[in-house]
């Protein structure tokens, strides 16, 4: 992303008292949440149209356009992961 490119957070979570993976896609990217925990998928605002996000029960799947450029952000605005 330029730094100029506008930036968005989406929050994928597990609903409080439940747990859920959340897959990242084409990689694999798995994180397991539970009790209201969440990531962030931090990219640029002009990606968001081509996401493709997917839910059954107890799973997420986010199929995001690759290559890209990609962070998955924890809860407390830490980077904890590249797509």
């Amino acid at each position: 992303m330029s730094k100029e490119e506008q930036v968005v957070d989406l929050k994928f979570a597990a609903a409080q008292g439940e747990s859920v993976e959340v897959c990242f896609e084409p990689v694999g990217t798995t994180f397991s949440l539970s009790d209201g925990e969440a990531v962030f998928l931090r990219t640029a605002i002009s990606n968001v149209a081509s996401l493709e996000i997917v839910s059954w029960p107890n799973g997420i799947g986010v199929w995001v356009p690759y290559p890209g450029d990609y962070a998955i952000i924890d809860s407390k605005g830490n980077e904890i992961d590249t797509l």
